[in-house]
């Protein structure tokens, strides 16, 4: 069978970098039966040289983002930005994939209906309680984020929790988070009686305030040794504290990264308990939670019952939950893990069959690719 040529158009790119980001790159990226095209998505790329094109990307990291984010917004749901970009390449079995989060998504859809090309659209998040805009067009961003999903030729939900919130589709299916297809290998050499080692990687930024109350507590542990790697918003006191105890380190993708990956008897996985963020819980299933499945090492969920990854656990049985917001409470859990030695085990166990299974990377390449073929 001929490639599928695949045209991205998305505010995230397929690259090495979120865990969004890397989902589409171990997708698309260098992957038998796919020609990647990728085209800009936002307004400052496709439209060179006019001060206001450069203005907008500024002020969404300034004090101003909410009315930089409402222009945005509107520039991208009301300019025919589709007309300045490259016309598709004169092939059968071409598509246009997006991600359903900034605003590259508005371009896409108009540029698939602009050449008659199928629009592929996969949701990774609950983008319209993310977006930095006005409760005004908040509410309209709704309505467009819902239409897109019901307008795509395929929609891929990210959870069955996703798909249930977006509604009814004729052509919408779920496909988790696809894993490293490399195994994490164990650089642990410590004895038998050392601490107990626990590693959270990830996205720090939107948990810092969950994060830093439970890096306050775990500094005064003895038995238990939780490190972090991402760019947290802590008060700089704890951050130069944790960093002296070497258990805050920068994000550095590599070797160095895996062999500190691969050090740890078990990983962390955290979700919103702030009821305002409950939506959010219960449609996002953690790219972090697949990718420690390649250790075989127990992972432990620290996130409200009704999130996600919970309802993924409980039905596999494959990781240890934390359900109650205090911190102290998951201290506990680590501890009373730390001691049973069974349990690390069955726990491992059970990770590494779900690698081998419903997270195989070998597995969700292929319901991809099976998907894409059917909108060719």
């Amino acid at each position: 069978m001929d490639d599928i040529n695949v045209i991205a158009i998305s505010s995230v790119r397929p690259e090495k970098s979120t865990a969004a980001a890397v989902t589409l790159h171990r997708h698309l990226v260098n992957r038998r039966g796919i020609r990647l095209q990728i085209l800009p998505a936002e307004h400052h790329e496709i439209v060179h040289g006019p001060f206001y094109s450069k203005i907008i990307p500024r002020l969404m990291r300034t004090p101003a983002r909410r009315w930089a984010g409402d222009v945005d917004y509107l520039m991208h749901t009301t300019l025919p930005l589709e007309k300045h970009l490259a016309a598709p390449p004169a092939r059968a079995r071409t598509v246009v994939l997006t991600l359903a989060y900034g605003s590259g998504c508005w371009v896409a859809q108009r540029y698939a209906k602009r050449h008659g090309l199928p629009l592929v659209v996969r949701f990774d998040d609950w983008w319209p309680d993310i977006a930095w805009v006005h409760t005004l067009l908040r509410k309209q961003l709704e309505r467009r984020f819902l239409e897109l999903y019901r307008s795509a030729d395929l929609s891929l939900g990210i959870s069955e929790g996703m798909l249930n919130a977006l509604g009814p589709h004729r052509n919408a299916r779920v496909i988790l988070p696809i894993p490293d297809a490399e195994p994490i290998r164990s650089s642990n050499c410590n004895g038998a009686a050392r601490e107990f080692r626990v590693g959270y990687t990830g996205n720090m930024f939107d948990y810092s305030d969950m994060l830093a109350e439970l890096a306050q507590l775990a500094v005064k542990q003895t038995d238990i040794r939780i490190e972090f790697r991402g760019r947290p918003r802590w008060p700089q006191a704890l951050m130069h504290e944790m960093r002296d105890r070497h258990l805050l380190h920068n994000f550095e993708p590599g070797s160095g990264f895996d062999h500190w990956l691969g050090s740890f008897d078990a990983y962390l996985v955290v979700m919103f308990f702030d009821a305002a963020q409950r939506r959010r819980t219960e449609t996002c299933f953690a790219t972090k939670l697949v990718d420690y499945s390649r250790a075989s090492r127990p992972v432990v969920i620290w996130a409200p019952e009704s999130s996600a990854v919970v309802q993924w656990a409980r039905k596999s049985e494959a990781a240890l939950c934390v359900t109650d917001p205090d911190a102290r409470m998951l201290l506990a859990a680590l501890a009373d893990l730390k001691r049973d030695r069974a349990l690390q085990q069955e726990l491992g166990a059970r990770m590494r069959r779900a690698y081998e299974t419903e997270f195989s990377p070998v597995g969700l390449q292929q319901q991809f690719m099976e998907a894409l073929n059917s909108v060719i």
